[in-house]
C-alpha cells in the first residue's frame, strides 16, 4: 500500500516547460506580431536598464549606509 502512495506522489506535475515559459513564450510571439522587430529591441533595452538601474541603486544604498554608519561612530567616539 505505502509502495503505491509513494508511486503516486512520484508521478505529480514534472513538465519540461512550464507555465509561466508557455506564457512568455507566447508573449514574446503576440508582441512581434503586433508590434514588429522593435518589440525585441525595447524588451532587451528594458531588461538591461533594468539591470543596470538595480545595480545603481545597490550601490547608492550602500554608499549611504556606509556614510550613515561613519556619522554614527563619529558621534559616538566625540
Amino acid at each position: 500500500m505505502k509502495s503505491i502512495e509513494k508511486n503516486r506522489k512520484q508521478r505529480s506535475n514534472y513538465l519540461p516547460i512550464s507555465i509561466s515559459w508557455i506564457l512568455k513564450i507566447l508573449f514574446l510571439v503576440v508582441g512581434y506580431s503586433v508590434f514588429g522587430a522593435g518589440f525585441f529591441v525595447a524588451l532587451l533595452g528594458l531588461r538591461l536598464g533594468l539591470s543596470i538601474l538595480k545595480h545603481v541603486l545597490f550601490f547608492l544604498l550602500s554608499l549611504l549606509l556606509t556614510a550613515l554608519f561613519l556619522c554614527l561612530l563619529v558621534a559616538i567616539i566625540f
